[in-house]
Order: C-alpha cells, then sequence, then structure tokens
C-alpha cells in the first residue's frame, strides 16, 4: 500500500532542475522577500520565508534578500538583511539589488505591519515600488484580514485592513494564499493587474520534511502537542473532553513538545511526557516516532497552520477535536486525519492507510512545490530596466 518513492521523487519538478541549469537572462536570481520580522524558530512567517529562501538556492541558485519592516530587532541569518519603516521600502529593496532590477515577494500578515491589522503604509510603500518600475512583485498571503462580531475590535478594523489588502495585491503580479477562503476573496477583488494570478498553496513544514515515511509499526503510540504554550494549553483543555477517543486510539502517552509551562501531568490518566523546546531537527525526528498528532483548530485554518503541515510531513495522523464537514481541501475524515467520529472506524480498518494518505497529500505543495512556483514566475520575462530608470520591452 504504501509508496516506494521518497518525498523529493514524488514532488520533484523537472522544469524548476531545468529552469536552474539555464543561466537564462529572464531569471532573476535575486528575491527580496519583506517581512514583518526576522525571528527564526520564533516566528512561523520568519520560519517559513528562511526555508524558503534555503530552498531556491539550493535547487536553482536563486539568492534571497530580507527587508524588515517595523522591527529593529537583530539575528544571525546568514542572507543580506535591511530594516526600515515602510516608508523607507523602496530604498532598502534599491540597496539590496545594487540599484537594478529584482523581483519582491511580501509576505503579508496584516498585524505584524500594523497594529490594528491594517498596514497602509505598506501599501502605499508597495505601490511606489510598482511605480518604480524596476521591480516585479509577488504576495503570499499568510493572513488577510480579521472578523468578527460588532463589539470586538476585530469587526472595526476589519474594513480598512481589507483595503490594505486590496491595495497590495493590485500591484502584484503573483498571489500566492494557504486557504480556500482567502483564495475565494481574493478572486473578487475588483482590479487585479493584467496578466495577475491567484494561487491557492497550503502551507510547507518548517521543520523539515520525511523523505520516506516512517511505518507506524516502527511508532511509538504516543500523541505529540507541539506549538507555544497558550495553544498548548488550549489543546490539552481539548484533549480532556476526548478521553474517549484516546481511549480507542489506545495513546500511551501524549508527548508536549514546547517551551515548557505549568501544564497537567496526565489527561484522562494518559501521561504527559514533556520534552522542552527542539530544535527543527530534532522536533521532526519526534515527530516521525509518533504516530499521532493533535490540533484544536477550526478546520478552515488547517492549510495555513505550520504544526498541521508538520504533522502531515511526517506522516503522522492528525486528530481533529471536531469533526471535518466534507472534503476540505482535499482532506477527508477517516482517510487523511481523524477525529472523534471516524476514530473507531479507520482504527479498525487500520491506521497505516491514514499515514500514508495524509503524508501524499502534503507531498502535493510541500516546500519544493512552492520554490517551484516562485521559480516558474522568476522565469517569466520582463521588462528590462535600463540606467536612466526607465523601463523598455523585454526582447
Amino acid at each position: 500500500m504504501d509508496d516506494p518513492r521518497d518525498l523529493h521523487e514524488m514532488t520533484g519538478s523537472p522544469e524548476i532542475a531545468e529552469i536552474a541549469g539555464t543561466g537564462s537572462k529572464t531569471l532573476n536570481r535575486l528575491l527580496i522577500q519583506v517581512v514583518p520580522q526576522l525571528k527564526p524558530a520564533r516566528c512561523g512567517v520568519s520560519d517559513h520565508a528562511i526555508a524558503l529562501a534555503q530552498e531556491l538556492e539550493s535547487t536553482c541558485g536563486i539568492q534571497s534578500a530580507f527587508v524588515v519592516v517595523n522591527s529593529n530587532e537583530r539575528n544571525d541569518v546568514s542572507y543580506p538583511v535591511a530594516f526600515c519603516a515602510p516608508e523607507r521600502l523602496l530604498e532598502s529593496c534599491t540597496s539590496l539589488g545594487s540599484g537594478g532590477p529584482a523581483a519582491i515577494l511580501l509576505h503579508l500578515s496584516g498585524y505584524g505591519y500594523s497594529p490594528d491589522g491594517a498596514p497602509a503604509e505598506l501599501a502605499e510603500a508597495v505601490a511606489g515600488i510598482r511605480a518604480d518600475g524596476r521591480f516585479r512583485v509577488a504576495v503570499f498571503c499568510h493572513e488577510l484580514f480579521a472578523g468578527g462580531m460588532p463589539w470586538t475590535s476585530a469587526f472595526w478594523f476589519s474594513h480598512r485592513q481589507q483595503k490594505a489588502v486590496r491595495k497590495i495585491v493590485e500591484q502584484s503580479e503573483l498571489i500566492l494564499t494557504n486557504t480556500q477562503d482567502s483564495f475565494a476573496w481574493l478572486n473578487r477583488v475588483p482590479v487585479l493587474r493584467q496578466g495577475a494570478s491567484v494561487d491557492f498553496l497550503p502551507v510547507f513544514s518548517t521543520i523539515g520534511e520525511a523523505r520516506r515515511r516512517t511505518p507506524l509499526a516502527e511508532r511509538r503510540r504516543d500523541l505529540a502537542v507541539f506549538g507555544l504554550p497558550g495553544s498548548r494549553q488550549r489543546a490539552f483543555q481539548a484533549l480532556a473532553r476526548l478521553a474517549a477517543t484516546l481511549k480507542e486510539l489506545r495513546v500511551e502517552a501524549i508527548v508536549d513538545i514546547g517551551t515548557e509551562f505549568d501544564g497537567p501531568a496526565e489527561i484522562a490518566g494518559i501521561p504527559i511526557r514533556r520534552t522542552g523546546l527542539l530544535d527543527a531537527a530534532d522536533l521532526a525526528a519526534e515527530l516521525s516516532k509518533t504516530m499521532f498528532g493533535f490540533l484544536s483548530l477550526p478546520w478552515k485554518c488547517l492549510t495555513k497552520s505550520s504544526i498541521f503541515a508538520a504533522y502531515c510531513a511526517q506522516g503522522t495522523i492528525p486528530l481533529l477535536n471536531n469533526p471535518l464537514p466534507a472534503v476540505v481541501d482535499g482532506l477527508e475524515d477517516g482517510i487523511h486525519v481523524l477525529s472523534p467520529k471516524t476514530a473507531a472506524a479507520v482504527l479498525s480498518e487500520g491506521l497505516e492507510r491514514c499515514s500514508i494518505e495524509v503524508w501524499r497529500w502534503y507531498a502535493g505543495h510541500g516546500l519544493h512545490a512552492h520554490a517551484t512556483v516562485y521559480a516558474h514566475w522568476l522565469a517569466q520575462p520582463q521588462p528590462e530596466f535600463t540606467a536612466s530608470g526607465t523601463v523598455s520591452s523585454a526582447r
């Protein structure tokens, strides 16, 4: 039943290798990634951007540089980095690009750039970059805008958040997002640039991907919980209500991975083993030895969760606290994931298939797939920038 190929063979793209070797004049060899902060291992957007930079460089020789907007916190990443306020974005990108044409990838998460989640100054800066003519612009929408009831701040901020997002995507050639709801909203934006494309691409694992899936017979019958202390505390509260499901699955231990906090010693009689904070390689190794991983998330958020992606990338079976209402983004309850509704049936039919199917599902949009999208975009013909600052047609 298992696939004898490894993950790279399942996701390999001969086209990206061809792009890497052409030395084509149309392939931009520098991608400037714009992020709200650059905190390796402490920020999901940062880890996403850094992993992408590493893959683009190793796969097709595309270099990355970073512009950090509204944060001056230094780090030890091995890439050129500029720190600036939004109004200095063009100047920073020009400096990193040595004054020539380049490409920009904006990682959009509104609250990272603005306290109200509406990065209006950033939107103005992106419009200025587009008007300058030297830079191609892509955006990956990690988040779009908040929503809520009228008595919440999210309700009152939502309109201006949407306005800022619209202005940013209207300047972009390539627009990517990680949920189907965001994809549908972006396709309704009234004014997109001619030829601009909007694509749905679930996030990849930022802790690595198993080239070959570890069979369940070689794993412990444990259930992993990892993330920030607050999210793990909520996960433990949800797990306490799933005692019957944990018993059905015969979970022997709950593995608590992350910064330690004052949590319970057991749930439903199942002991909790704490590993503390692990680096990416050790975390991936831990998940590869663990049969289940738990998430307490709305089903609409699964494809933007790096925790969910990490489980899938290792073939660790995700356990959800609520059933999926239907097939969601190619995920089916009882096939790719488990819930209290499907646990007993899957257990009777065998869990191996579930591990295989979620690993295969992940293969279609892993890190290599993301890099391929950007490499193809960068290989497209673009206008030529002249020394005078004008743009002429590419030949």
